[in-house]
């Protein structure tokens, strides 16, 4: 299945609006026309169960029986002497608040779908928890089902609740996972309705038509939550380069990212880090702030610059961010 389809192109006005009676109205794409491969969607349905029987990782010596992660003894920590312990908030969660872990993994790595919580600061998660609970952060894409689940824990979450599970993420280090791969083709796919997409095994690959296209390595291991577990993001030949000059030029709103994102995206005391996360979430950020669906205070002075960056420069800003050593 393809991407749920977009909204309707709209038609130039001004000057080609007058020359409409003597040929054809030329159409252009609203924002984010050309970004769907960062929202794969399918038919909606609840978190897949883990598989039955008995589950392991390479590298831990921890053994988990899937039906008893389905019954509640989940999430699994895989690597319990890699981190502090969780709080509840992160490791069990309450009835009507679903655990962090199970979108974001005790270690922080998150799903294709959900971001990487780990090392990012603990004001700064927070705040996006705040945002996501006023009505202040939406999708760009309405009913993008991993936005929409976050909006709903957040207001049921406790400010206790949240300030727990921000310290404990903020306090873990960052793991890379995502490797780019740059070419005109990715492996056979298809969206699923998780957020992100699956491989197709046994069909050729797919020409990419300046899409992006994250996979899982071994999607198994990630849907068992193996914090080793690493992604390929497949992107079209030049997105790098194309990425890099932006950073440095600032693109349209001539503000280098760097300046408030720190060198290399690293982040700094103003802004988040950036280097090593996942491409998609990060044209996905770009595009709402762009739009003014995510309009907090906390991102205005992101606003400015966003608002001129074409798709093509959402996409190739994002592959390079990916690219990068966090």
């Amino acid at each position: 299945m393809r991407p749920r389809a977009l909204s309707s192109w709209i038609i130039i006005g001004g000057a080609m609006a007058a020359l409409a009676a003597c040929q054809p109205a030329k159409r252009i794409p609203p924002p984010g026309a050309s970004l769907a491969w960062a929202y794969p969607t399918a038919p909606n349905a609840p978190l897949p169960p883990y598989p039955k029987g008995e589950l392991r990782v390479p590298g831990s010596g921890v053994v988990y029986q899937g039906e008893a992660l389905n019954n509640g003894a989940g999430p699994p920590d895989w690597f319990p002497a890699n981190h502090p312990p969780a709080p509840p908030s992160v490791a069990k969660g309450r009835k009507d608040v679903l655990a962090c872990a199970e979108c974001h993994q005790i270690e922080g790595g998150g799903y294709l779908g959900t971001p990487n919580l780990s090392g990012l600061p603990a004001d700064y998660i927070v705040q996006q928890v705040r945002e996501f609970r006023e009505g202040r952060r939406k999708s760009w894409l309405a009913g993008w089902p991993n936005s929409s689940e976050m909006i709903a824990i957040a207001r049921k979450a406790t400010d206790a609740e949240v300030a727990a599970a921000a310290a404990y993420y903020a306090a873990l280090p960052y793991k890379p996972r995502y490797r780019v791969v740059e070419g005109d083709t990715a492996p056979a796919h298809k969206p699923d309705h998780y957020g992100w997409f699956d491989r197709v095994p046994g069909q050729p690959p797919q020409p990419l038509n300046g899409q992006v296209i994250e996979l899982a390595e071994d999607e198994a291991r990630m849907l068992i939550a193996d914090p080793n577990s690493g992604v390929v993001v497949y992107a079209p030949t030049g997105s790098i380069a194309a990425g890099a000059a932006l950073v440095r030029s600032g693109g349209p709103g001539g503000q280098a990212c760097t300046s408030c994102h720190g060198p290399g995206l690293k982040g700094s005391t103003i802004a988040p880090p950036l280097a090593g996360r996942s491409a998609a979430y990060l044209a996905r950020q770009l595009l709402d702030i762009k739009t003014g669906t995510r309009g907090s205070p906390a991102v205005t002075q992101m606003q400015g610059p966003a608002r001129g960056l074409s798709d093509a420069q959402i996409r190739d800003l994002a592959v390079y961010a990916a690219s990068l050593t966090p």
